[in-house]
């Protein structure tokens, strides 16, 4: 039987990796499906072990050249997989390529991810180290390229893969995305030693008086119509919005709940409640199976996609925590610079349905500093912060990923140093850095850092008056 590692890269020194004890979930799917498949595989979270451990640069080939040669010495898997979830973590997964192909220089090494899919023509040309790049989302491609070097044939037809032809870097582009998601098999999360994932959540919000424990992530769906300026996910999952039955999105709910224990979920999606009869489904079908529990949707929930009807649905089901999508207190940046389909009033309308239910803990998303900004709409995104009915916002620097629109308009501008390709080894492209990524055309860097301390200290000062706790509701229990 072929046996296949799949590893998942660290983000080293990066902020936005604190949370070490996300669960590798594209990884896992993969895995997962490739089980299902009568293939060996096997997954190992480095990401994980580094983030716990704090390491860095100098740690990471300490830990190729020992911990990770030792592991793979021990499995002999017969092809091995890396995947980076962040554009932060592509440094770390050069290095495991290159330090497996000196200690095993037979087995085929395969990226996958937003990035490699993004570089992938780059990356093949740089780093002969690495064989194969899966272009966007990874389950059949990658299976079929499993099988088609286990019996030695050619990849030449695998839909979504780069590969090199007479030494040259070949791309198939991604032509067919999964329509049917019920067929993928629910995460086996066997695969992973969950202790690795523990951390305390004792002090999380918790209105039910439920102990939280390990947070279990779900994906109901994939992708999203929209395009948003500064997004970048659609390159992975494909331009069209595709879900899960409410029934098969439940029957995982339900099974981790009697498996694991678990209480407490994260919706992941990226338009969690755009198709209205299907998450009304689910929030029912959680009530009707006397689910008691409760979730947060920490990647935002596209308030253009929201009603009364559905917040009460979703608060009935076990919401707790959301995360308002609002990205900007003017219209204009809103929907002419951001492309998002959102008006302000809109945004009111949303959060006023929110703020019915005072259990609720309301979160605000904001992304400031787009190359159009100016004092005047930064003075707009003050006056909705102030307004909202919110406990808790976070401003994030708007972040010039590649194969975004706000990448091509900064590099067009000369907002940004060097070229295209100049990025593809970047580590520092997140949102939360401490300070932006490039100047906006009529504002200072150091506008842009003041504005956010003004923000903030608003909110210290507010929660401060009402003697509220940085987790709990401002409009009462």
């Amino acid at each position: 039987m072929t046996k296949v590692l799949l590893i998942n890269a660290p983000v080293l020194h990066n902020p936005i990796a604190h949370r070490s004890t996300y669960l590798p979930l594209a990884l896992l799917s993969i895995a997962t499906f490739l089980k299902h498949e009568r293939i060996n595989a096997t997954v190992l979270d480095a990401g994980n072990q580094f983030a716990h451990d704090h390491l860095g640069h100098p740690e990471l080939a300490d830990y190729v050249q020992h911990a990770l040669r030792d592991h793979i010495g021990r499995l002999q898997p017969d092809i091995i997989g890396i995947g980076a979830v962040f554009s932060g973590a592509f440094g770390a997964l050069t290095e495991f390529a290159k330090g497996i192909k000196r200690f095993c220089p037979n087995i085929p090494i395969v990226i996958g991810g937003i990035h490699a899919t993004i570089f992938a023509k780059e990356i093949l040309e740089r780093y002969e180290h690495i064989d194969y790049v899966i272009l966007g989302e990874g389950e059949y491609s990658f299976l079929q390229l499993v099988r088609c070097i286990a019996s030695g044939q050619s990849v030449d037809a695998i839909d979504g893969l780069a590969f090199r032809q007479s030494g040259k870097a070949k791309l198939n582009p991604k032509t067919s995305f999964i329509s049917g998601l019920d067929a993928l098999p629910a995460p086996d999360y066997d695969l992973l030693d969950l202790t690795h994932y523990q951390f305390d959540t004792s002090a999380w919000y918790s209105p039910k008086q439920m102990p939280i424990g390990r947070p279990f992530p779900v994906i109901s769906s994939r992708s999203c119509p929209n395009r948003c300026s500064f997004c970048s996910m659609w390159l992975v999952h494909g331009p069209k919005f595709r879900a899960r039955s409410a029934k098969h999105v439940v029957d995982e709910v339900e099974a981790l709940y009697n498996k694991y224990g678990v209480r407490y979920f994260e919706f992941m999606d990226d338009n969690l409640t755009f198709d209205k009869p299907r998450i009304l489904d689910i929030c029912n079908d959680i009530v009707r199976r006397n689910l008691n529990i409760q979730f947060s949707t920490p990647n935002g929930v596209a308030v253009y996609r929201l009603d009364q009807e559905i917040v009460d649905a979703l608060v009935s089901a076990g919401m707790i925590r959301v995360a308002l999508a609002v990205e900007h207190g003017s219209e204009y940046m809103r929907r002419r610079v951001m492309r998002k389909p959102l008006g302000t009033e809109k945004v009111y309308e949303v959060a006023e349905a929110c703020a019915k239910h005072k259990q609720l803990y309301i979160i605000g998303y904001f992304v400031i500093g787009m190359p159009q900004e100016t004092r005047e709409t930064l003075d707009e995104t003050y006056n909705i912060i102030t307004r909202l009915p919110l406990d808790h916002f976070q401003i994030n620097w708007a972040t010039p990923y590649p194969g975004t629109e706000l990448f091509r308009y900064c590099m067009e501008h000369k907002l940004l140093g060097g070229k295209p390709e100049d990025y593809m080894t970047s580590e520092h492209l997140h949102y939360n850095t401490t300070a932006p990524h490039f100047k906006p055309h009529d504002l200072t860097v150091e506008e842009l850092v003041a504005f956010k301390d003004k923000c903030f200290a608003y909110l210290k000062d507010k929660k401060a008056a009402l003697g509220v706790a940085y987790h709990l509701p401002m409009r009462g229990n």
